[in-house]
Formats: C-alpha cells, structure tokens, sequence
C-alpha cells in the first residue's frame, strides 16, 4: 500500500486528503508544523505533497507583516520539507502545491516570486537526494484534489517527469550533487 503524507492547512487540506484516500493510500494528514516531527518519526512515506500552510496576519507595519507572510508562509515550508526528506521513501513523489497568497491585501504580492521560491525548494529537494533520483513536481492552486493524487503514482510516465527531469537521469543525478556540493561549500555567502 502506498503511504502519503499531506501538509498544510485551510480548507484545500481536507479535499486533497479524501482525493488521495480515494486511490486506496494509507494517508497522514498534519495541518501544523509543531507536529510535523511527531508525526514523521519512525515512518517512511512513498509520496509527499505539501499544501501552503494557513495563517492569520499579525498587525503591525507593512514590512511586518510581509516578514510575517515569507517567514511563517512560503518559508515554512522548507522547513517543513527538510523535516520530511529523511522520511521519504528512495523512489518517492513529491508534490509541492502552490496557492499561499498574501493574506494582506495592502501588503505588496508577487505571484512569480512565490512561484520561484517553491521551484527552487523543488531543485533543492532533488539535489539533496541526489545522485538518487527524487520525483518532485510543483502544482498550481487550480490543480483538484483528484488532479493531485494522480500524480503521486508513480508508474504513470507523465508524473515522474517533468521538463526539469527530462533526459538521462544518472547525469541529472550528478548534476544536482554537484550543485548541492557547491552550495554546501560556501564559505560566505552575501544576500
């Protein structure tokens, strides 16, 4: 049986986990981060997706409160990710699920760098693993909890490929270890 962790939280949570269940998955279901350890802990998981996480805006000033949206919204879930990595089965799916909106209608919002930053959790997922070869493919907001949970099989040729992954899958490997052997080998690092 194919077990599924699903993260995240607001009402998509419930969908993706019923669609998931559907397909006859074992699914785990945690919509907090301060259980996600707990949770995790002495499991191994065939597929990940990871939904953005549902939070309320603090007040404060508008440079607050985007710190806020980064910090406890899209950069939580790299934190989350790197929580779930040791728990992923060798040939496991992940799917990173887009939709965290800024929460705060004055406060600034840039839909491609929110899509960036999970491209880039998506290639720091592959080069973690690498030489081996993880799935990962990111989704849109618009994707339905069905759409979701028929991509994690993955003996369906159309999920374990996507542009990124095309091509010979050894040199890929080395290609993500090498990377991740130039990132981990930074000394200083300006920002």
């Amino acid at each position: 049986m194919t077990t599924v962790l699903v993260t995240g939280g607001g009402e998509r949570l419930a969908e993706v986990a019923e669609a998931i269940r559907a397909t006859g998955a074992e699914t785990t279901v945690v919509d907090t981060l301060d259980r996600l350890g707990e949770a995790v802990r002495g499991t191994t998981f065939d597929a990940y997706v990871q939904l953005p996480v549902a939070m309320t805006p603090r007040s404060g000033s508008l440079v607050s409160r985007v710190e806020q949206f980064l910090s406890e919204g899209l950069l939580s879930r790299f934190r989350a990710a790197e929580t779930v990595l040791p728990h992923l089965a060798e040939s496991a799916t992940v799917i990173l699920v887009g939709g965290q909106t800024n929460v705060d209608i004055d406060a600034p919002d840039d839909q491609q760098a929110r899509t960036a930053l999970m491209r880039v959790l998506a290639h720091a997922l592959r080069a973690e693993r690498a030489p081996a070869h993880l799935r990962v493919r990111t989704a849109g907001p618009d994707w339905s909890g069905a759409d979701i949970a028929a991509k994690i099989d993955a003996s369906d040729p159309e999920s374990s490929s996507t542009p990124e992954q095309t091509g010979n899958r050894e040199a890929i490997g080395k290609a993500y270890a090498d990377w991740r052997a130039e990132v981990l080998g930074l000394v200083r690092a300006e920002f």
